[in-house]
């Protein structure tokens, strides 16, 4: 098995983003796994486990950084500049530049079939991919999706008064102003990425869990294979798998898990969970 780093690589809007990629000796299958809210490519044990394990397989791995990793970052430009990005400063229509970049790059490196995966925050850059994109891939792996909208209006009593404060902002030019509390009691977020995130017509309202209305149009435009999981010890709305199947084109292709004994990041059911996705790999190409 062979890890390497790949640092060359920019969006179609010039920004390099690396990537660890687990390669495989047969450059059949990659999964590429998109990261989630202000994570990186090295701060999840799983997404190493997984490597490991699918390269057994013959299936590569690719786990990109997106301009939303780390709460602030300094990305550099393919011109030698700098552009501040990281969770307080992100766009979330813009991760369709990042997603088609690490597609891209598996295809550069001769990989010929691609699996998608998400991982939370990443599961929603995901189906929101898959509904603008419409990418020739074998399926999808949505590892502990998240409803963001529905979860941060619990989470966040004030977040009206803070979406009005946001547009106060962007309207008198200060987009990139930091609100005036913080968001979920962890990070402070830029006027523009509050807004853009939680207005009412957000995009990223795009696995409503919570609320549930009958219309989820980008989800159930979703016609692939779906594999989904999370961990026993996360909350309630990370594994309404029932919901989620009801909402899906071909129902019949959508398998799911709980993994008992661990939460968010599947601490000590790494192994697990990577059998569980070589399983599933194995059944979609027998499809």
């Amino acid at each position: 098995m062979n890890i390497e780093f790949i640092n060359d690589a920019y969006t179609k809007d010039g920004l390099r983003l690396p990537m660890v990629h687990f390669e495989s000796n047969k450059k059949d299958i990659c999964v590429i796994i998109t990261h989630g809210m202000c994570g990186t490519i090295i701060d999840n044990y799983f997404a190493t486990v997984w490597g490991k394990v699918l390269t057994k397989s013959n299936i590569g791995l690719i786990y990109e950084h997106n301009r939303g990793h780390s709460i602030e970052n300094d990305l550099v430009s393919i011109d030698g500049t700098f552009k501040r990005y990281g969770c307080m400063y992100e766009i979330f229509e813009e991760c369709l530049l990042d997603i088609d970049l690490a597609i891209k790059t598996a295809k550069k490196i001769g990989y010929k079939r691609i699996f998608l995966a998400g991982h939370s925050y990443g599961c929603n850059k995901t189906i929101y991919y898959y509904y603008k994109k419409k990418p020739d891939i074998l399926g999808i792996i949505f590892a502990s999706a998240p409803d963001m909208v529905g979860i941060h209006k619990l989470l966040q009593p004030n977040f009206r008064s803070l979406l009005e404060e946001a547009k106060i902002n962007i309207k008198s030019g200060n987009e990139n102003k930091l609100l005036s509390t913080l968001v979920e009691d962890y990070m402070y977020m830029s006027s523009k990425t509050y807004y853009n995130w939680y207005n009412e017509l957000s995009e990223l309202n795009n696995l409503p869990i919570i609320e549930n209305p009958e219309l989820w149009e980008q989800f159930s435009c979703i016609d692939v294979p779906i594999l989904a999981f999370s961990g026993e010890n996360e909350e309630w709305y990370y594994k309404r798998f029932d919901v989620m199947k009801e909402k899906v084109k071909n129902s019949e292709m959508f398998f799911s898990y709980i993994i008992e004994n661990t939460g968010h990041t599947y601490k000590n059911k790494e192994l697990e969970t990577a059998n569980i996705i070589i399983e599933w790999i194995d059944k979609i190409k027998r499809l």
